[in-house]
């Protein structure tokens, strides 16, 4: 089983307007609003290939209320903690001219007893887990090393760890020692501290994080992903689709991956399904994830070569 950890989530809120000007009002063509956050969309993506996950974290309020009704609607198997305050709201404004404009909210205040309340109930999901996900944002009150506490609990389980994060929550979690890491482009060079304009030089960063994970997923959007582990250095090519909106795609490519993993797939062939569901959440408008048969097509297309 596979369980995600989304210390974070959100509802997605993302309106579409014909042209954003600042200043001025704005007439709204149509609102979508969906769950959202790292883990849940990974959760989502492995409940609709057949697999099996629980999805958790923390969720509050109205809005947290609405996230597990459209992960119950989903049929996503759901154990969060539920705490004093809202669960963040992020909207998007989609106007048609170059990539969405995000507002992303804070998140909750998560108090000592809630975080405590969190790693009971994480030690109880983690004795049947197979792999734990780890990723997104830390909300307020959050301790700073909460990766790495939740990791260090994963492997004392003897679950394999995937972390996808960024900035000190990421540093910090690196020293629990992940089984995977998936940062993006951006991600990557905040890591390394240098630039990555080429293939080359993301090939080069993939084997260099090696030393911190065994092994390293480097997304590169529509450009595919690099994949490097101790057997070798694999370059994913993703299936050519006209990409209405990226949000959770990334998301979605890990949650096939694990998914064909848990499946008995190769690792180059769960990069193949990774990169399938990443190009048909693309394929979605706004927050909506991939869906099975369009991910079974794409696969068709997706392809795989390995680099010296």
């Amino acid at each position: 089983m596979i369980v995600s950890v989304t210390l974070n989530p959100c509802v997605d809120r993302v309106v579409f307007v014909p042209g954003l000007k600042v200043g001025d009002t704005n007439r709204v063509q149509r609102v979508e609003t969906d769950a959202g956050g790292k883990g849940v969309n990974l959760s989502r993506v492995v409940a609709e290939l057949g697999g099996k996950t629980t999805a958790t974290g923390f969720l509050g309020g109205g809005p947290g209320a609405f996230v597990r009704h459209v992960l119950h609607v989903q049929g996503v198997h759901n154990s969060f903690v539920e705490v004093a305050h809202d669960t963040r709201v992020n909207t998007s404004i989609e106007c048609g001219q170059g990539p969405p404009t995000t507002l992303n909210e804070a998140g909750p205040f998560i108090g000592e007893e809630e975080w405590h309340r969190l790693l009971g109930h994480c030690e109880l999901l983690f004795e049947r887990a197979h792999w734990v996900a780890l990723g997104g944002s830390l909300p307020p009150g959050c301790p700073g090393d909460a990766f790495r506490q939740l990791g260090e609990l994963a492997h004392r389980h003897g679950c394999r760890l995937l972390l996808d994060a960024d900035g000190e929550p990421m540093r910090l979690g690196l020293e629990a020692g992940p089984d995977l890491i998936k940062p993006n482009l951006k991600e990557a060079e905040r890591l390394v501290g240098r630039s990555l304009p080429s293939l080359d030089d993301a090939l080069s960063a993939a084997r260099e994080l090696l030393a911190a994970s065994k092994r390293v997923l480097l997304s590169m959007g529509k450009n595919g992903a690099v994949l490097a582990g101790p057997d070798g250095v694999w370059v994913g090519h993703s299936p050519p689709v006209e990409a209405r909106s990226t949000i959770g795609s990334g998301d979605s490519m890990l949650g096939a991956l694990l998914w064909a993993l848990e499946e008995g797939e190769d690792w180059p062939e769960a990069l193949r399904w990774g990169l399938a569901a990443g190009a048909a959440t693309a394929t979605t408008d706004g927050s909506e994830i991939a869906r099975r048969p369009v991910v079974r097509l794409l696969y068709k297309e997706a392809r795989v070569e390995r680099r010296a």
